[in-house]
């Protein structure tokens, strides 16, 4: 009888190791999946775009703003069961008539002309694991929260589907409404393609939407409302696909991100523990 018990339990125990080794199987699978779609998994350079527009919302009323053309340049390498990312973003606002890059412009909630900044990211580096939850390796700065991370796959015909999404809220000053973020990146693909065994990088097509509490530059101070945006572009593009006004701007601003654009975001890797 004890014999019996044994060899069950050992049948049992048997069948969750599989159980537990197919889902880590899985897992892992789908985090191959997810970096292909997303950056590399042979450690090359990486280019992600978007082309999108920005509107405010205010008492449920829809007033257009400005465009937007921002590029993302990324760097993976295996790190433990996960990835190490190192990545930076070059983004300008737009006209929304000439689609050329904005140094300033007339606000039509206030009338007011004001200062378009140009957004420069440093490269930063975050932990992708295999749970496609994206970590930073140091916590955010005080009253900073940040929830970044992807679900999926999901399958739309032949086509894999990730959706990315990004929460970030920040305490506002002296006691005034917090700044907050919320995005969601929709990843989409050739299964075939991205199951290739052969494969290192499939690129994917994008599109992108936002809700976003006005952004300070904007001097909007306590008026209610927030903006919502919307985009398309894609990850693994070539620079040559690069929007015309991105790269224009970008030769003016950061020369170095169109001549050397590895070695600027590989600084992450000496800069930022």
């Amino acid at each position: 009888m004890l014999g019996r018990r044994l060899i069950l339990g050992l049948g049992t125990l048997t069948a969750v190791n599989a159980a537990m080794s197919a889902a880590n199987a899985a897992t892992n699978a789908n985090l191959r999946r997810f970096v292909k779609m997303r950056g590399a998994l042979d450690g090359r350079l990486v280019i992600g775009c978007v082309t999108g527009r920005y509107d405010g919302v205010v008492d449920g009323q829809i007033t257009p703003l400005f465009g937007v053309v921002s590029a993302v340049f990324s760097l993976y390498r295996p790190q433990n069961d996960g990835f190490e990312v190192a990545s930076l973003e070059q983004a300008y606002y737009t006209d929304l008539r000439t689609g050329e890059v904005l140094n300033h412009w007339k606000n039509p909630y206030t009338n007011e002309a004001v200062a378009v900044p140009i957004y420069s990211e440093a490269p930063s580096l975050v932990i992708l694991g295999p749970d496609l939850v994206f970590h930073t390796p140091k916590p955010p700065g005080p009253g900073v929260q940040v929830a970044h991370s992807a679900r999926g796959p999901d399958m739309i015909g032949d086509d894999i589907v990730f959706v990315e999404q990004v929460s970030v809220s920040v305490e506002g000053a002296k006691g005034g409404p917090p700044f907050t973020y919320r995005d969601n990146t929709v990843l989409r693909a050739q299964a075939r393609a991205v199951d290739r065994p052969e494969s290192q990088i499939t690129p994917s097509q994008t599109t992108f939407d936002a809700v976003v509490s006005w952004r300070p530059w904007l001097n909007m101070g306590t008026r209610p409302g927030h903006m919502e945006a919307l985009g398309y572009g894609g990850f693994g593009v070539s620079p040559a696909s690069l929007p015309a006004a991105w790269v224009r701007a970008t030769g003016r601003a950061r020369p170095s991100l169109l001549n050397h654009p590895e070695r600027v975001v590989e600084a992450a890797w000496h800069t930022v523990r």
